[in-house]
């Protein structure tokens, strides 16, 4: 999700069928103009929290998660046939992603959220008409540079010693960590949300989302996000920061240093540009454990 300002893009607000139907059946909202107007109004106030690109383009309302489609075959066959397998959606904003992989049968039971901003989850409520009753799914807020929050350890090698039951009664909990899901998630999602970074800062993010993940064969990290042909180097964006590009040769690099070796894991990425952005070739990818 680049930054820029905070001017909402109303011309980019469409809806393919596949979107208008998903959005109509989970706001309940059938008339196009009244759901769109009801989108708007999401977006102008969530922009009011931090403007990212994504939500001034409405580029939120896009399927990110299904363009790594063997990341998310992967992720539905684990919800099918891996009993309590955890999925947490990293960097969830609204909570669109995660609310589409449980219509398409990922058990809710097992799927967790996080954001740094706890205000786009309750935005993410207002979007989808519901509540935490109606909708209770844990979101965990949190900087995923915060050690507290996430601390940097190896890949897990053997099952967790803390039980599944302990996970979930800390769940309930409200938790200010994800440090206790360690060596439980079978999946984790994050999409636009790589490229926001340095290089060395999505080093890190990737050693500790790596930390987090399952050692079971077949447990996968996936997403999607800015890339290049060619990696390009450190840039500074409008808002101060600075970002890296990786080209999907570089992205494939940088996860077998992580889990430091091949052959421990399977890693996929392609280019691809997408017709509501033909100005940005978007990365897809996977890393599974074998």
């Amino acid at each position: 999700m680049p930054l820029t300002s905070n001017t909402i893009s109303l011309d980019k607000l469409i809806l393919n069928d596949q979107e208008l139907s998903f959005y109509q059946r989970n706001t309940g909202i059938q008339d196009v103009e009244k759901l769109k107007e009801h989108i708007i109004g999401v977006a102008q106030r969530a922009l009011e929290i931090y403007p990212y690109y994504c939500i001034r383009t409405f580029g939120f309302l896009r399927f990110r998660i299904r363009r790594s489609e063997f990341g998310y075959k992967q992720l539905l066959k684990l919800g099918s046939t891996r009993q309590n397998a955890l999925f947490l959606d990293l960097g969830c904003c609204f909570g669109n992603d995660l609310r589409k992989a449980i219509e398409d049968r990922y058990p809710v039971q097992n799927v967790i959220a996080s954001d740094l901003r706890a205000e786009f989850w309750k935005f993410g409520h207002d979007l989808f008409n519901s509540d935490p009753a109606t909708f209770p799914v844990p979101f965990i807020p949190g900087d995923v540079f915060d050690p507290s929050f996430i601390s940097v350890q190896p890949p897990a090698q053997n099952p967790p010693v803390t039980t599944l039951e302990s996970v979930r009664s800390l769940l309930q909990a409200k938790p200010e960590s994800l440090d206790f899901l360690r060596g439980h998630l079978s999946a984790i999602h994050a999409s636009a949300f790589f490229h926001l970074f340095n290089e060395d800062e999505q080093f890190v993010i990737a050693k500790k989302l790596a930390s987090l993940l399952s050692p079971l064969p077949g447990s996968v990290i996936f997403g999607a996000h800015i890339g290049s042909s060619q990696a390009i180097g450190d840039t500074k964006n409008k808002l101060g920061g600075s970002h890296y590009r990786h080209s999907p040769d570089t992205w494939k690099e940088m996860w077998e240093k992580v889990f430091e070796g091949e052959g421990l894991i399977r890693v996929e990425a392609g280019l691809e540009i997408i017709e509501e952005e033909p100005d940005v070739e978007w990365m897809w990818w996977s890393v599974v454990r074998v």
